[in-house]
């Protein structure tokens, strides 16, 4: 491989500017909005911009593995004087430490907005995917069983709010696309742990300005056509404790 992977101060950078680019658009705002109320562990601090929006009337547990973009948050939340609590770990490898930082913090809802990471790190969790475009999303996918996790998804969780990118195809009417998406995410994410998605939304996702550069791969279970970018928001709620059914 000859291709030169970004590293976490890299990706960093260019993430910082990216989110100033989603936030002038008020995509962070947007989602809050549908965000339920209640404590909230959120999935990767970012450059702090979504975190900003999800402290209006939540406390918010943040977590990341990236210093530098720790730092960057931080630095952005002191100067919008906002209360932080980012915890830095590694959600591939989480501790008993972590795993009961998560725990006592008793999180309502669970936040991935965005999910991904720099180049050598996407590389380095999904070496069994030899796609370059599909590596991205393994990733998430992968990302996505950890939210899903006992070891993320405690007891006290009762939704989980996830946000990405992509496309949306034109002319499929609203249902369809609300349909097909939840028929996704409840087999392939949701229903093993007692979750079921109870919302969809989607969102224009400006891309005239940006030179962020997203990897991005087709999902075969979604509908095919000619489509637009566009934001996904997906919130599913608990219907059942799978926790307590097993104890």
């Amino acid at each position: 491989m000859t291709r030169t992977l970004s590293n976490p101060e890299q990706y960093s950078q260019h993430w910082k500017k990216e989110s100033e680019f989603l936030d002038s658009h008020h995509i962070y705002e947007k989602l809050s909005k549908v965000t339920p109320i209640g404590n909230v562990l959120e999935v990767g601090c970012g450059a702090g911009f979504g975190t900003r929006h999800l402290s209006n009337g939540r406390n918010v547990l943040s977590l990341d593995s990236n210093p530098h973009l720790i730092m960057e948050a931080k630095e952005y939340l002191d100067s919008a004087t906002i209360n932080h609590n980012i915890h830095k770990c590694d959600l591939f490898d989480l501790t008993n430490e972590d795993k009961f930082v998560i725990k006592t913090f008793n999180p309502k809802i669970i936040v991935g907005w965005f999910i991904g990471s720099h180049g050598v790190d996407i590389f380095k969790h999904t070496e069994e995917e030899p796609g370059e475009l599909e590596k991205s999303k393994l990733y998430r996918e992968k990302i996505e069983d950890i939210i899903a996790s006992r070891d993320v998804c405690v007891c006290s969780v009762d939704y989980i709010h996830l946000v990405n990118r992509g496309g949306i195809v034109l002319g499929l009417p609203e249902d369809e696309y609300f349909n097909s998406t939840k028929d996704d995410y409840d087999t392939y994410v949701f229903n093993e742990i007692g979750f079921e998605v109870s919302d969809v939304k989607f969102i224009d996702w400006p891309r005239e300005g940006s030179d962020f550069q997203y990897g991005q791969a087709p999902n075969p279970n979604l509908a095919e056509g000619e489509s637009v970018p566009a934001i996904t928001s997906i919130i599913a709620k608990r219907v059942k404790n799978e926790h307590m059914a097993n104890l």
